[in-house]
């Protein structure tokens, strides 16, 4: 898990952009995507990755989640190919709802 969830709303995406704290991402992300915010917290250290990750400045979160993608072109393909599905479709959308709510928690 890790980074590529965050990655998957859109390298530079609402997610990646946000001012909103881990805790504010979980809330919305257990209201928004249940299912996500369940594999999430059942990954203890994708967990503490994506604490880190949002606890950056977002010009530091942007690069670092762009170099991830640079070091695993494999993960780059997997987000692109995934995102232009129905599915994909949908995991974009209910991410781009976390970010536009997240600062309701």
């Amino acid at each position: 898990m890790g980074y590529a969830p965050i990655a998957a709303s859109q390298p530079g995406g609402p997610l990646i952009d946000t001012t909103c704290s881990y805790e504010q991402v979980d809330a919305a992300l257990s209201v928004e995507a249940p299912r996500a915010a369940e594999r999430l917290r059942n990954r203890p250290d994708a967990q503490a990755k994506a604490q880190a990750l949002l606890a950056l400045p977002v010009a530091e979160r942007r690069a670092k989640v762009n170099e991830f993608l640079d070091r695993n072109p494999d993960v780059r393909r997997i987000i692109e190919t995934r995102r232009d599905t129905p599915q994909g479709q949908d995991t974009v959308a209910k991410l781009q709802r976390v970010a536009q709510t997240c600062h309701n928690y």
